[in-house]
């Protein structure tokens, strides 16, 4: 039955993906022509502060999910519902601490840090205070979002995430429509559908979920406290570095380079984001297994869980990776029209980063479900933040842009093999069954479905038709040898019988 239910909400989100994917390429090439380079650019790096001050939000979410789920392993709705108040006490306060901290530092780098045109600086400064409105509802919403997860009720996440994508594209084209200071506009209404559909999922959640009843003497539970802020603590760390390799290159790059530069960076983060959420379909429905498998005192299955969640999480993001890299030139062309210089080979080094960075994903869910993560944290975040002091240095002596990506490749790199490691010292896993469980069946998928990628592009000239036979050729190659050289004979059982479920349940329908 968990197994089903995994593989229905990976079917659900994967779904969601590709239409959330498709749809916010589609809108990023309206939104690039509605700002122009130099607004797009601004909108990136006003995006990296904001991003620094709601560091804590994936952070604190992971936490809630993590404790969560774990309660709900144990079969005690009331010990959920104490999780969930002492969560919620959290997710007030946080909030209120980090904007009155972040707001004036914020402020002051956009008036005399940041390479802003001195026209700009009052539209920038709009669209960071729109972006702290959504920042404070965002984390507040953290312990309701969280139960949806922790209940494996992943579906309806998907429903409320596709239709925000979908009216987030509609806004998307009546930007290059609207007349004034579009970028605004941009972010007025980003901020006002963040916030309607946030609210909507807060209310379903009060609705059908018994245990977000919110109860006051839940609310200061000094154990709970410490026990949710120690762990959140931890995971900062590794949260921190991946802020700062991202957002603070962003920062790095505008300082030396200037806003188109940023422009360049913020489409590829769009276009390797939007492939990377088929890779984080799968993180989602495995999650909520992976801590209650523990929860119940189950290790085996959660380290079983944890070794499938990396390698169906690799493939899943090789299914779109592989065609994208390969026509990466010809897709931005056909996009953009006329792409910013070095936009490709930053989209196609940081779709690198996370495909590696999926070869060891369920390792990471294991250690949270682990519950010991101290010195885990501390070695693979330290690796997360030196990226920025490598870029800075690369940058110092007079390396192109690109160069910042080629030390996520590197920083990426350094960290599946700790987790590796580490799942060796902590979880008593060998170094070969990661090799002969993930490595060896996804590297079969990359490779042959390269191969298979590369001949129609070797055989024809550039055109739409050459894309979709690299595309076709791609996918049914990801497909054909995942299935019988990736899953066992188990799951490929599994995948059948979740098949026949949901044939029988549109059947029924009918």
């Amino acid at each position: 039955m968990s197994s089903r239910r995994i593989i229905t909400n990976t079917t659900a989100t994967y779904i969601r993906s590709i239409i959330t994917a498709g749809l916010g390429l589609f809108s990023a090439r309206w939104i690039f022509t509605g700002l122009g380079a130099t607004d797009y650019g601004l909108f990136a790096v006003v995006g990296s502060i904001i991003m620094f001050i709601t560091i804590l939000n994936g952070v604190m979410a992971g936490s809630a999910s993590r404790h969560f789920a774990f309660a709900i392993g144990q079969g005690d709705p009331d010990y959920v519902n104490r999780w969930f108040n002492t969560s919620l006490c959290i997710h007030l306060i946080l909030p209120v601490v980090l904007i009155a901290i972040g707001w004036p530092i914020s402020e002051y780098c956009i008036r005399h840090v940041l390479a802003v045109p001195a026209d700009r600086i009052r539209s920038c400064l709009w669209v960071f205070r729109l972006s702290l409105i959504v920042a404070f509802v965002g984390m507040t919403s953290i312990p309701y979002l969280a139960m949806f997860s922790s209940k494996q009720n992943i579906a309806e996440l998907a429903f409320w995430g596709t239709l925000q994508s979908v009216v987030s594209f509609v806004f998307a084209f009546i930007l290059t429509k609207v007349s004034g200071d579009r970028l605004l506009f941009y972010a007025t209404s980003g901020m006002i559908i963040s916030l309607v559909f946030q609210g909507v999922q807060i209310l379903r959640a009060r609705h059908i979920f018994s245990e977000c009843r919110i109860q006051y003497r839940y609310w200061f539970d000094k154990g709970r406290f410490k026990e949710i802020l120690s762990f959140a603590s931890w995971t900062m760390i590794g949260a921190f570095g991946s802020t700062l390799r991202d957002q603070g290159s962003a920062i790095l790059l505008n300082v030396y380079f200037g806003p188109k530069v940023n422009a360049a960076f913020g489409i590829a983060n769009t276009v390797s984001s939007q492939t990377n959420q088929l890779g984080v379909a799968m993180i989602g429905a495995f999650s909520p297994e992976i801590m209650a498998s523990e929860g119940r005192g189950d290790r085996a299955r959660m380290l079983t869980l944890a070794q499938q969640a990396s390698k169906f999480g690799a493939i899943l993001v090789l299914l779109f990776a592989i065609p994208l890299v390969v026509e990466m030139d010809y897709v931005l062309k056909l996009w953009l029209k006329s792409p910013p210089v070095y936009t490709a080979t930053f989209c196609q080094l940081i779709i690198a980063t996370f495909v590696l960075e999926r070869l060891s994903t369920g390792y990471m869910l294991a250690f949270y479900a682990y519950g010991r993560i101290a010195a885990y944290q501390a070695t693979l975040g330290s690796c997360l933040i030196l990226t920025l002091p490598l870029a800075w240095l690369l940058l110092r002596f007079g390396m192109p842009p690109t160069s910042v990506a080629v030390v996520f490749v590197a920083t990426m790199t350094a960290v599946t093999i700790g987790r590796i490691l580490w799942a060796r010292r902590l979880l008593n896993v060998p170094v070969w069954c990661w090799l002969r469980d993930v490595l060896l069946p996804v590297g079969t998928v990359t490779a042959a479905t390269a191969a298979a990628s590369m001949i129609p592009r070797c055989l024809l000239m550039p055109s739409f038709s050459r894309l979709v036979l690299v595309i076709f050729a791609s996918v049914m190659t990801t497909i054909i040898t995942a299935w019988y050289f990736a899953l066992n004979k188990s799951e490929r059982y599994a995948v059948k019988q979740a098949a026949t479920l949901m044939c029988d349940k549109i059947t029924v329908g009918k």
